[in-house]
């Protein structure tokens, strides 16, 4: 008989009191194997009771009054417990926050999402590594040039740390998604398709079917007979859906 996982020690942090009330309200009572072990409305607080407690989970508000809680995690050298972002807007953060496979939930937080968010965690390692992701996550942040963008892929063995202009094209195979990359490799991801394209529509690809999603850069050959197909820079074609093919044709100026 399997036993059970063991409980989450979680810590809230946040700059409204309301918020972390209701927040710990909603986790003691209404999500099985996690308690709230503690919580600071400033990001000192935090950082002392934090190191001090050892919590497994970390609920961090993305914006409180002048810091964030981004300043929050760079005060650690080693970030050793699993973090989820709680943030009230789709904000430029969230699409950072997104890249680099952080969990995140959206306030007000349902009874439904915390408990996928929880067991999920528990599935994890008990003891997880979270600062290649924080790095990226500040990494993204901090740069405006696209072109050195990073996005991390959830993997059977972990992440992948993959620069977004290094993806020709990422297809479809059932739940999960395959991409391909310049270097010739292909990465079998656990996310979705319908994940990447709202991910990477921004950074130049393009959803030309159901099943495929590919890089403009990276189109090598454009075949507009027998219904239309593009070819890419690693010579595999894909067939342009009869749906999508005049938006298309329309991005690339072609008539």
């Amino acid at each position: 008989m399997a036993s059970e996982p063991e409980i989450l020690k979680v810590y809230i942090v946040d700059d409204e009191p309301k918020a972390i009330e209701t927040l710990a309200e909603i986790v003691n009572s209404f999500v099985h194997g996690a308690h709230v072990v503690g919580s600071a409305n400033t990001i000192d607080r935090a950082f002392t009771e934090i190191n001090a407690l050892g919590p497994n989970l970390v609920f961090v508000d993305v914006e409180m009054g002048d810091v964030t809680g981004f300043q929050l995690l760079e005060q650690f050298d080693k970030i050793n417990f699993h973090i989820a972002f709680v943030t009230a807007h789709e904000e430029f953060a969230l699409r950072a926050i997104k890249f680099s496979a952080i969990d995140y939930i959206i306030k007000p937080a349902s009874i439904s999402e915390l408990r996928e968010l929880i067991a999920k965690i528990q599935e994890r390692p008990k003891l997880k590594d979270e600062n290649p992701m924080v790095n990226q996550m500040f990494g993204n942040l901090g740069n405006s040039d696209f072109s050195t963008h990073k996005i991390t892929i959830p993997t059977s063995e972990g992440y992948e740390f993959i620069r977004i202009k290094d993806i020709y094209h990422v297809r479809a195979d059932g739940s999960y998604a395959v991409l391909k990359l310049t270097d010739g490799n292909a990465l079998v991801s656990s996310r979705n398709l319908k994940h990447y394209t709202s991910m990477l529509e921004e950074y130049g690809f393009y959803r030309i079917h159901n099943s495929t999603l590919i890089n403009l850069d990276y189109i090598k050959k454009l075949n507009k007979a027998a219904g239309g197909s593009v070819v890419m820079e690693d010579n595999e074609e894909f067939s342009i859906s009869k749906s999508r093919k005049d938006a298309f044709l329309e991005l690339l100026s072609i008539k």
